[in-house]
């Protein structure tokens, strides 16, 4: 669950943890129980809905052989499957958030599993075609299935970008094994699990940062698709973080201050290459940050990937450094104009976003809590203080700024310091020639 300090901030309470599409899972069953305005709720009972549309197909594309007798027993075998893995189930839940009582029977749970499990596991795989078929070189968006026509009943052409998004809200999660389960019963010949992951990455593209590599994840790993979707934009496992965090154990953390100030004595730069949105470097007065997007639905995106962070046992607090970092950076528009100028962040947010841009961190870290000690950028931190403070970096980085910014202004510094050098051969000549004249 979610704490109750993260869901307060000054323009929306909730609305960035609560589903506008599509409910997933115990947390949000009862669409009652959503503070979301009322035009959100016929679209969540239309989803709903849908559900059962994916059960039919799942079952039609693995039993399109079978007679239709056997297809009510294969749908029974799902059935029994969610029922024999519910003691699992509860334990994976919050205390109280699957109760054992009459307010929610084991016949109730394994339907809701079954249901969300099959909407999930047939996105999936619908992505995971797609991924394939751009690996062969074709245009996975081509792909035509019923969604398209749930599209034209729905009414709204933009409501799988609302799923993507609700499917990685913290509170809006099944178990990830109920859906693997339910791959075991309905998968065809041949089919790996690995399609899951594959699926998984494929569907959440438009939403990952910029990154250029994968490290492949195991999954019997995972926890859930948030947990999926998070360990696809962190440290990949050998990643040498101990380098991050070079002289933590030794020094107090000192804030940096914003990129306006930094500009003083700091170069920026995007980094290329990077294993993660998270792996920022900086050397030889040159701070490099991995190049983030950021639109509509990064705000959500963020805070339950912290959300995550605070909640889970053992977990690193990588995200929620990262986002106290770049809070430190941009503490105005100005600061925004400067990391958008060196290709470090990119805003697309829409017009009725523009007006918290600056501050779109400030507002996600305000009730964080975190530790100096799982600080991975506290090393760098310092660095970068320590190099700013010496007046000679500032020297250099003002000039570079000013004088060697692009290559015309740098071939008119030289050519104005060509002509002054000329100049004063000249007078020196000329004077020479005026106090010693030649014989």
């Amino acid at each position: 669950m979610v704490p109750q300090e993260l869901k307060i901030n000054s323009y929306n309470p909730v609305g960035e943890y609560e589903p506008v599409a599509v409910c997933i899972g115990r947390t949000y069953s009862k669409i009652d129980t959503l503070t979301t305005g009322s035009q959100y709720r016929e679209s969540l009972q239309q989803l709903d809905r849908y559900k059962w549309c994916c059960v039919q197909q799942l079952i039609r594309r693995h039993s399109r052989l079978l007679e239709p007798a056997k297809t009510l027993v294969l749908l029974h075998g799902c059935f029994t499957s969610m029922k024999q893995l519910l003691p699992k189930i509860r334990g994976s839940y919050s205390q109280g958030t699957l109760r054992a009582d009459g307010a929610q029977s084991d016949d109730e749970v394994a339907e809701m599993m079954l249901l969300d499990g099959c909407f999930i596991l047939h996105r999936l795989l619908k992505y995971a075609r797609r991924a394939e078929m751009e690996e062969a070189g074709g245009v996975g968006d081509q792909i035509v299935d019923d969604d398209d026509d749930w599209t034209q009943v729905y009414g709204r052409c933009f409501v799988w970008q609302l799923v993507t998004r609700d499917l990685l809200l913290l509170e809006n999660q099944i178990p990830f094994f109920v859906i693997q389960e339910l791959f075991q019963q309905l998968r065809n010949e041949g089919k790996s699990e690995n399609l899951l992951v594959t699926g998984s990455l494929r569907l959440f593209r438009s939403l990952r940062p910029q990154m250029l590599h994968q490290s492949p994840i195991a999954c019997r790993s995972v926890h859930h698709l948030l947990h999926l979707f998070y360990l696809s934009v962190s440290f990949p496992p050998n990643h040498d973080r101990q380098h991050s965090r070079r002289r933590r154990t030794d020094e107090f953390l000192q804030w940096i201050p914003c990129a306006n100030e930094l500009e003083e004595g700091v170069q920026f730069r995007k980094r290329e290459n990077a294993t993660s949105f998270l792996d920022v470097s900086f050397a030889q007065g040159v701070l490099e940050i991995p190049q983030l997007e950021l639109n509509d639905s990064s705000e959500s995106l963020f805070r339950n990937l912290i959300a995550f962070e605070q909640t889970y046992p053992d977990t690193p607090c990588d995200v929620s450094t990262y986002a106290v970092f770049m809070d430190c950076l941009i503490t105005s528009a100005e600061d925004m104009r400067i990391l958008d100028l060196h290709g470090v962040l990119v805003s697309h947010l829409s017009s009725s976003s523009r007006r918290v841009a600056w501050n779109f961190f400030s507002d996600i870290v305000g009730k964080v809590h975190w530790s100096v000690d799982d600080n991975y950028l506290v090393g760098l931190m310092n660095e970068v203080n320590r190099y700013r403070e010496r007046r000679r970096h500032k020297w250099r980085a003002a000039l570079d700024r000013n004088y060697f910014s692009n290559p015309w202004v740098t071939m008119s510094v030289l050519a104005a310091l060509l002509l002054l050098s000329m100049a004063v051969l000249q007078t020196f000549f000329a004077v020479y020639a005026y106090f010693k004249p030649p014989k």
